[in-house]
């Protein structure tokens, strides 16, 4: 009896071992013979998950983990940013040149390279074109072609969504699918919804698909259609102001900062739209996300703000603000229509002045 429980156990210990993901990474490194190996959390650093002695340029590194993801190797000072979800792997390549494209077994890194080709054809071609030429105006003093190519280039991020779709789509069943969505969705709860239920049942439950559907759902206050959330910013005066205390009628909020180049330039387009707009019941309302009160009042001077012009004063990091938003950059620009719902975010240039239009004739 004694023995069959002992072999019980023992089965079972390795059913909860087998159900870890275990690995084994084997490398090569051309032009150095000696020092140390790291594999550490993509997350931080500091957190060393093995360490192996480097013996005449090659190393082996075989373990167990909670489940594949994106790591960092370390080969003495150089660094390698992968995706491991391969069970055998091997990189060999110089040391000068450590690289996961040398990586081969793990099927992630292999997507991350196969995405980031399609983007490169599909989308950073043409949007490197479009910036390019929007400088271009911006040196010219041409503002209104300024805004024409910005406005499109923003517009390039329908396709590179649409790219991502089709991505995941067709790779449902691997982790880096869910890795690209996480960030492909930036603010937007729809778009987060959307990515999340093309993924396989097992890539939903894995740290990325976990990681996406909490952040998603915490988009669900800010998302389109509802009301926006009340918050309460303070203006120059040092007066508290709540956004429920501002609804009533189409309404801009332009998150900024001081030290923002790209919003101070935003600025010159919305001074436009509100010389347009403002006698047609369309209110706009600047929010600093600046961490000095001195330095918002310096560019709030500078910059002549002709509407409303408050400041979050828990700044860019502490900001609960942002977090209702999902604001990841600025600028970032939400529109509110006459009955407070949110109708669009990020939303800048000439598609915000026609997506105002479009509500005003509503």
């Amino acid at each position: 009896m004694r023995v069959l429980i002992a072999f019980w156990v023992m089965c079972c210990m390795g059913c909860v071992q087998s159900s870890r993901y275990q690995f084994r990474l084997k490398g090569c490194v051309e032009g150095v013979k000696y020092g140390k190996v790291f594999l550490m959390t993509s997350e931080d650093r500091s957190n060393v998950l093995y360490s192996v002695d480097l013996e005449n340029g090659k190393f082996e590194i075989k373990g167990e983990l909670d489940e594949p993801g994106a790591f960092i190797l370390k080969v003495n000072r150089r660094v390698m940013h992968f995706f491991m979800d391969g069970h055998e792997m091997e990189i060999s390549c110089p040391y000068t040149s450590l690289n996961n494209k040398y990586l081969k077994g793990s099927p992630a890194n292999d997507l991350a390279a196969k995405y980031d080709e399609i983007l490169s054809e599909g989308y950073y071609r043409e949007q490197n074109v479009l910036l390019a030429e929007y400088r271009m105006a911006l040196e010219g003093g041409d503002q209104k072609l300024a805004d024409e190519k910005m406005t499109q280039a923003l517009k390039l991020e329908d396709k590179r969504f649409e790219l991502t779709r089709d991505f995941v789509k067709q790779y449902s069943d691997n982790i880096f699918s869910a890795y690209i969505s996480g960030l492909v969705k930036e603010e937007s709860y729809e778009k987060g919804k959307e990515l999340y239920v093309l993924l396989t049942p097992a890539i939903q439950s894995s740290y990325y698909g976990r990681l996406l559907k909490q952040q998603t759902e915490s988009l669900a206050i800010s998302a389109l259609g509802v009301p926006c959330p009340d918050f309460i910013v303070i203006d120059e005066s040092g007066n508290e102001i709540s956004m429920d205390s501002q609804k009533g009628g189409v309404m801009v909020l332009d998150f900024w900062a001081s030290w923002c180049g790209p919003c101070r330039q935003e600025m010159k387009n919305l001074r436009g739209q509100y010389a347009e707009f403002k006698n047609k019941g369309v209110r706009f309302m600047s929010i600093s996300l600046d961490d000095s009160e001195e330095k918002w009042k310096k560019a709030c001077e500078e910059e002549q703000i002709p509407w409303i012009s408050v400041r979050d004063d828990k700044g860019w990091a502490k900001s609960e603000i942002r977090k209702l938003f999902g604001i990841q950059a600025i600028p970032f620009t939400v529109l509110l229509d006459k009955e407070g719902n949110i109708v669009a975010k990020n939303i800048r240039r000439n598609s915000l002045r026609e997506k105002i239009m479009e509500l005003l004739q509503k």
